[in-house]
């Protein structure tokens, strides 16, 4: 088989089909078809490939949100969406998928699986068997992940679609602690909130083997210890663990899980993406949501891409606008000599005199007027003298 990736199309056995043409076939296939198929051949579905076709689809369907669609902690656990595991996808696919988005999911599966038919050894024989194979009803979404579920695997390295070395911080900052009791259930491990005597002692036990301090004293001491002294035993030993878990105790046993489980890995180098499979960028207005959902629906996801096409826009407006210039701010020097021009016609001194004056704070005091008495006024005394 022959992927041509700049035309999307499929060679198989000499004949070329689009690959479009192909995964929509393939996407009618049942989850028990999907399951027994895989189940029957050595190498299973990297579960990073499920992870990417349940993102293609809710990409699309973030975009419709709006502040009626979700409560306020769901919209607050979306901001991480770039991050997500498969089981947080699943999760938000529950809530907000549509049977178009599900069409959507499992087509992209296929599409996925056909570009990484190297990696998976997807033969041609297999998919012409599969194009023609009868078709039957395709179950719930629900039913079609647990079958799917049981034929994929992770990457070396990765738990749950997710690198393992950075598993511990996402469970503290995004997860509940029902989210991670769930997770655990998703993978065999049922982690109750409060432990009983029984199940914290195997609990303690199994941690001490681990770090290989189990003795066979050690071994009948647990065993007669009550729970008020399992529980003092593992704080002396820094298990992480009581018999009432707190969330970050929940997480110290779940990692504990995992690490003991050794499931089984896919040794895959590279896995082949594509653009509809990266996770969508976009910001959440949360003061958006009113969790009573009030009044009328508003918007919340603002896409990345058109806030930056919005910001360019303004950039050109502001270029194109003629820019004023702030009127220069007067010298103290320009100061001095508009009052000095405004003064000097008033003033007794020179130019010069007046300028160190006001440049000093010095008030120039004007000179008193001279009474001058006009020729009229002494013809008018004269007259009266002569009258007298």
């Amino acid at each position: 088989m022959e992927y041509i990736t700049d035309k999307e199309i499929v060679v198989i056995f000499n004949k070329r089909m689009g690959l479009e043409t192909i995964a929509s076939k393939l996407a009618l296939l049942s989850g028990e078809q999907t399951k027994k198929f895989f189940t029957e051949r050595p190498t299973k579905i990297p579960r990073k490939i499920n992870a990417m076709a349940l993102t293609s689809a809710l990409n699309e369907r973030i975009k419709t949100l709006d502040s009626h669609s979700l409560t306020k902690d769901a919209f607050a656990n979306l901001e991480s969406y770039e991050t997500f595991t498969e089981f947080q996808l699943q999760s938000l696919f529950e809530k907000i998928g549509t049977e178009e988005d599900y069409y959507i999911y499992r087509k992209n599966l296929w599409k996925l699986l056909i570009r990484n038919h190297i990696g998976i050894n997807l033969q041609d024989g297999e998919v012409t068997r599969l194009i023609n194979m009868k078709k039957y009803k395709v179950e719930t979404f629900l039913s079609y992940s647990k079958a799917i579920f049981s034929v994929t695997l992770d990457l070396t390295r990765e738990f749950d679609a997710y690198p393992i070395n950075k598993l511990e911080a996402l469970l503290k900052d995004s997860f509940s602690q029902e989210e991670i009791r769930m997770l655990g259930l998703k993978y065999g491990f049922d982690i109750p909130v409060r432990l009983k005597k029984e199940d914290l002692y195997l609990y303690v036990r199994d941690m001490m083997r681990a770090r290989k301090k189990l003795t066979l004293l050690l071994g009948r001491e647990l065993s007669n210890m009550t729970i008020t002294q399992l529980n003092e035993f593992c704080k002396l030993q820094g298990l992480g663990i009581s018999s009432v878990m707190k969330k970050e105790e929940l997480i110290n046993l779940f990692l504990f899980l995992v690490k003991q489980a050794k499931f089984a890995h896919i040794e895959a180098k590279t896995i082949i993406g594509s653009d509809f499979a990266e996770p969508l960028k976009f910001r959440v207005d949360l003061d958006a949501i009113d969790n009573f959902k009030r009044g009328k629906a508003k918007k919340v996801i603002y896409l990345e891409a058109d806030e930056v096409e919005a910001f360019d826009n303004l950039e050109e407006i502001v270029e194109e606008e003629e820019i004023v210039k702030p009127k220069k701010k007067k010298s103290q020097e320009d100061i001095v000599t508009e009052i000095i021009q405004k003064l000097l016609p008033y003033l007794n001194i020179d130019e010069e005199t007046a300028r160190l004056a006001i440049s000093h704070g010095i008030s120039v005091q004007q000179p008193k007027k001279t009474t001058t008495t006009t020729k009229k006024t002494v013809v008018v005394q004269q007259k009266k003298k002569n009258r007298n």
